[in-house]
């Protein structure tokens, strides 16, 4: 194990910015990139409690990563998974997946501190928490008779989940009966392996999180499983005893971090305190002391710096193939100079997509020389492209663009006070053989444009459709917020 000075002056890892593989997108612990139907997951150091990122641990992000890939494959034959391939000590190429709206928590033991733990909620006599019947004189810390469920909803970005039953999770339709009876089965068969093999290292798994998704319609556990931070570890030699003692167990686990922060005053409102660096090589010992017990393996961190290492052997993996091999391009030909406005909100939305544009002005009537001449270079530069014309008034633009190119054309007319929105009808009236389809709002302009240009490239397949998944997600967090009751 790296020594305690090694730690204290250990490099982290809290951004990774690659080129080449559309826009980053952020959780509290990764950093993620869509490539095709591939997700790249970076682990960094970075580390979260109470719904906040707090600071970074030295050699976490790798600890995770190496941990989830040990944990996928001894789990294999129970359930599949995402993973793909490990090309990096802190990535984990995965499937892209449809994502369950619901966290699974599996508890084997019964414990925890928070105002929704389910020893808080047995201590106060609430009848049947989570649905769950459980025997009466347990205490604090007692083994479960058996594993149970205790599912939550995925809350956005520090907001907090809401504790549901397995009943309300049917009820609620957000997982089907058939298919919430096969999650329940395997997180418990999973569970139970997992407790397995910590046992063998001298560790006691008490409780974890699991989250599954749909890939080609099969069920398949995501994201992490079994890491200090999805899971709560105990060490088996002193439990017995220190619970007979009315101590707490010795944890092994993230909750060391969390209680630190609890005794500085903090759980999760306003500036956080900074973390000592002699505590933050504590974190890391644990964290890595964990790796070794749980895999057997003597940890070798990787060579820093990490970031341009990821960068190089992602080159080299499997991933190379699924970037797009060519450069995508949406002109946007303006009428006039007056409609530049309305074009560069659809400048942000390719943007968003990782789309390049330029912007041209055009206008057909007046300069129709000019308007062929920069389609016809256009069309010899070779680049797939979707042309958006922005104009309304008598738009004869549209029509002499789809006349003179073979690539697709969409109308998106600017707003205009004179005819009270936009002019469509100008738009929607072209001549036989030319075509150029009318969408109003910017936004669904460079949506469409979007997936047009999809068809040509893997990666943005995968951009679209992380952005669907997003829209789903938002709108059953939506729906879950108003916690309505029939």
């Amino acid at each position: 194990m790296l020594t305690r000075p090694q730690l204290e002056a250990a490099a982290t890892l809290t951004r990774v910015d690659l080129d080449g593989y559309g826009p980053r997108l952020e959780g509290k612990v990764r950093d993620m990139y869509v490539v095709g139907d591939r997700r790249v997951l970076i682990t960094t150091d970075r580390v979260s409690a109470f719904d906040r990122v707090l600071g970074a641990i030295p050699c976490k992000g790798q600890v995770l990563t190496q941990l989830s890939r040990f944990w996928f494959e001894q789990t294999a034959d129970l359930v599949a998974n995402h993973m793909i391939e490990v090309p990096d000590p802190n990535v984990m190429i995965t499937r892209e997946a449809a994502p369950l709206p619901v966290e699974v928590v599996v508890r084997g033991y019964i414990t925890g501190s928070t105002s929704t733990a389910l020893w808080t909620l047995y201590e106060r006599g609430e009848p049947r928490p989570y649905g769950l019947e459980l025997p009466a004189g347990l205490k604090k810390n007692d083994p479960l008779p058996r594993p149970v469920i205790t599912p939550t909803t995925k809350a956005a970005r520090g907001e907090h989940d809401e504790r549901l039953t397995s009943a309300e999770v049917v009820e609620r339709g957000l997982v089907s009966p058939a298919l919430w009876a096969e999650v329940e089965r395997v997180a418990v068969a999973v569970f139970l392996r997992g407790q397995e093999l910590a046992r063998r290292a001298g560790l006691i798994l008490v409780d974890t999180k699991y989250e599954f998704g749909l890939i080609d319609g099969e069920l398949a556990l995501i994201d992490e499983i079994h890491t200090p931070d999805s899971s709560r570890y105990w060490v088996a030699d002193t439990y017995e005893a220190r619970v007979a003692e009315g101590q707490e167990p010795e944890s092994f686990d993230k909750e060391f971090l969390r209680l630190w922060f609890v005794g500085q005053g903090y759980r999760g409102e306003g500036a956080p305190p900074s973390m000592p660096v002699a505590f933050v090589a504590q974190v890391a010992e644990r964290y890595i002391a964990a790796y070794e017990r749980l895999t057997g393996q003597t940890f070798e961190p990787g060579r820093q710096p990490a970031a341009a290492r990821i960068a190089s052997n992602l080159q080299g993996s499997g991933l190379a193939g699924q970037r797009a091999s060519v450069e995508l391009v949406v002109p946007i030909i303006m009428g006039s100079k007056a409609d530049l406005a309305h074009a560069e909100r659809i400048v942000a939305e390719l943007s968003a997509f990782g789309i390049g544009s330029e912007v041209r002005v055009a206008s057909a009537h007046k300069a129709t020389a000019y308007v062929l001449a920069l389609l016809k270079a256009y069309e010899a530069d070779g680049r797939p492209k979707v042309y958006i014309t922005v104009a309304g008034r008598s738009n004869s633009l549209s029509g002499v663009v789809d006349a003179n190119v073979q690539s697709p054309v969409l109308a998106c007319p600017p707003y205009s006070d004179t005819f009270g929105g936009a002019d469509v009808f100008s738009s929607l009236r072209m001549p036989s053989g030319v075509v150029a389809p009318v969408v109003l709002e910017p936004e669904a302009a460079a949506l469409l444009a979007a997936k047009i240009l999809a068809l040509a490239d893997p990666t943005l397949r995968g951009r679209v459709a992380a952005f669907q998944a997003r829209n789903t997600e938002k709108i059953i967090e939506d729906d879950l917020a108003l916690n309505w009751r029939g």
